[in-house]
């Protein structure tokens, strides 16, 4: 019977290891070869189209708008720098006309005067180039306020700023077929955020993004014919207020793009490539689908044949654990039976006892002495009988058992040398198919937890192996995640 499990256990493992080898291996193509054979896929297959992916991410890309950073709060600080440069220049030629009229508030009556032209002609080379101070100057002699002129210079900078200025489209090149999607956002330096990425924005034509030398020009137009100054003046406050954003953009259509491919269907029996085809990178990324699918059905059957072997080892173990109590109730058994039959000692006389007179009559010549010699001798070799059977069999017990415990550690380890040269195995076989990390990462994940389940399913001698393949499974998963963190696939 132990002659039969063991060639049962031997063919089991001839099987698991004559299995990969009946498995014909997939021809190694290269981009460009040509197919020599016809390559059918057994079971259905999902594969990625290259070429349909790369147009399809084309196309969604450009549905993803160049994005503009606009800074609206530009126009209000402008207009308060406007405010602020006609305050302190009126406050000054106030100051400086009453000093020319001796002290006096100038009035209304001073206009046209010679202290008045000569006054405006010595304070305009102190303030900026094109400032109307003749025109502004008549304002505020007037005594109209600080308010005076900025209604007229402010209107024309409000609706000039409220559009986006990029400093120069030559710089800073926009798509000129393409609108634009001009984002707010709080300063030039802050990019927006998830959400305004997302939602935020408006879209335009990318023509009414004005450069700065255009809305300077839209400013000074809009001044009629004589206030050419002030036109050139309200134009020096125009600045830019928003910053075309490549990179943001290609941010933006990476994120769009993630995920997005085009899955070609093969049916179980359907010809991958045919005898005569042109290998591209169609055909490679089909072959590459179907070698990891064959890969890894030759591992779940090696693994089935694994779990195959050691359920055959498993009862095995258990016939003999059961013929080794067997045994061990027989020895006691014999023991309890040898020490519960009578006992043939003779016991010692005592000096001076004799046998009664008709007794030693009976007895010829010195049989007496005789007798008493062959039961003494015949004593001493039963307790001798005895012992030799007691330390016989609980030798051959202790050697039994200690030999059996010697195999199964021999057997563990051997099963955890196996199982780390299955997972070498496995990570071989998973980078020569560049599979990606995360991948690689899932596959040992559903390996552990397959191995859990059979632990809980396994008795306490297959519980050591199943955990030792655990322990090796999950220090592949660490080495696997710290290679993650340093960006290695």
């Amino acid at each position: 019977m132990v002659m039969l499990r063991a060639f049962i256990v031997l063919a089991a493992f001839l099987a698991t290891v004559a299995l990969p080898l009946r498995s014909e291996p997939l021809p190694d193509y290269k981009l460009g070869d040509v197919a020599s054979e016809d390559v059918v896929t057994p079971v259905p297959l999902l594969v990625v189209n290259p070429e349909a992916s790369e147009a399809l991410k084309q196309k969604v890309a450009l549905q993803v708008h160049f994005i503009v950073r606009h800074t609206p709060e530009t126009a209000g600080e402008i207009e308060t720098e406007l405010r602020a440069s006609l305050s302190q220049a009126r406050a000054a030629f106030i100051t400086a006309f009453q000093a020319v009229l001796d002290g006096r508030a100038p009035r209304p009556t001073d206009l046209d005067t010679p202290l008045f032209v000569a006054t405006v002609r010595e304070f305009t080379r102190s303030l900026p180039k094109n400032f109307p101070l003749e025109k502004l100057a008549a304002l505020w002699v007037r005594g109209l306020g600080e308010d005076a002129g900025l209604q007229e210079l402010g209107q024309p900078l409000r609706e000039v700023m409220a559009q986006p200025i990029v400093g120069s489209r030559t710089d800073h090149p926009l798509p000129a077929t393409q609108p634009v999607r001009v984002i707010p956002v709080k300063s030039a330096t802050e990019p927006p955020s998830a959400v305004e990425l997302e939602n935020g924005g408006v879209v335009m034509p990318s023509a009414r993004v004005l450069s700065l030398w255009r809305a300077r020009r839209l400013v000074e137009t809009h001044f009629a014919s004589g206030n050419e100054d002030m036109g050139r003046f309200a134009a020096g406050f125009v600045r830019a207020n928003a910053y075309p954003d490549a990179a943001l953009t290609e941010v933006a259509r990476a994120q769009r793009m993630d995920g997005v491919t085009v899955n070609d269907t093969y049916e179980a029996a359907q010809v991958v490539v045919r005898k005569g085809q042109t290998i591209d990178r169609k055909a490679l990324s089909a072959l590459a689908v179907l070698r990891e699918k064959s890969m890894i059905g030759t591992l779940q059957n090696q693994l089935q044949q694994e779990q195959s072997v050691a359920g055959l080892i498993d009862r095995q173990t258990q016939w003999i654990a059961a013929g080794l109590g067997l045994m061990v109730v027989g020895v006691m058994v014999i023991l309890w039976r040898l020490r519960a039959r009578p006992s043939t000692a003779v016991v010692p006389l005592p000096s001076g006892f004799s046998l009664p007179v008709s007794e030693q009559r009976a007895l010829p010549g010195g049989a007496g002495r005789e007798w008493r010699d062959r039961a003494l001798m015949a004593e001493q070799k039963v307790e001798r009988t005895h012992e030799a059977i007691r330390s016989g069999v609980l030798g051959w017990m202790r050697e039994k058992i200690m030999r059996t415990l010697f195999r199964h550690r021999a057997e563990l380890l051997s099963s955890q040398q196996k199982a780390e040269a299955e997972m070498r195995e496995l990570e071989h076989r998973l980078e020569q198919l560049h599979t990606p990390l995360q991948d690689r990462i899932c596959a040992y994940e559903e390996r552990i937890e397959q191995l859990e389940r059979e632990l809980a399913a396994k008795g306490e001698e297959n519980r050591e192996l199943i955990g030792a393949r655990i322990s090796v499974v999950r220090q592949q998963l660490r080495v696997e995640r710290e290679r993650g963190q340093f960006g290695i696939n």
